[in-house]
């Protein structure tokens, strides 16, 4: 570990993990997960539907934010549900779909 940490990756070639963040292709399966599994508005009341009428641009103009480090996520979403097997609630945060989009309006 300790030699990785000095010598670096591949011939002391350090590389990111953020290509891999925005490329378009792990953004759409992203989207495929989160609506497979039917997420909910966050503060920003956009549905996935929303964000979907125009997918392609919504993801080209995350892909660009991220790349370029523009990206700065908004405030979750608190929602308290039932703690399974008792009379307790715990806390759900839920994230906007995109903050910054431009290509969908509020309805």
């Amino acid at each position: 570990m300790l030699a990785a940490l000095e010598e670096g990756v591949k011939g002391g070639k350090w590389y990111s993990v953020m290509d891999k963040v925005y490329a378009l292709g792990n953004l759409r399966s992203a989207f495929k997960t989160v609506k497979t599994k039917g997420g909910a508005p966050g503060v920003d009341h956009q549905t996935i539907e929303m964000f979907e009428r125009h997918l392609e641009e919504n993801l080209e103009d995350l892909s660009q934010s991220l790349r370029e480090s523009r990206y700065r996520p908004q405030a979750i979403r608190r929602k308290w549900i039932p703690k399974p097997g008792s009379k307790e609630k715990r806390p759900l945060g839920i994230p906007t779909v995109c903050s910054y989009c431009t290509s969908y309006s509020v309805v």
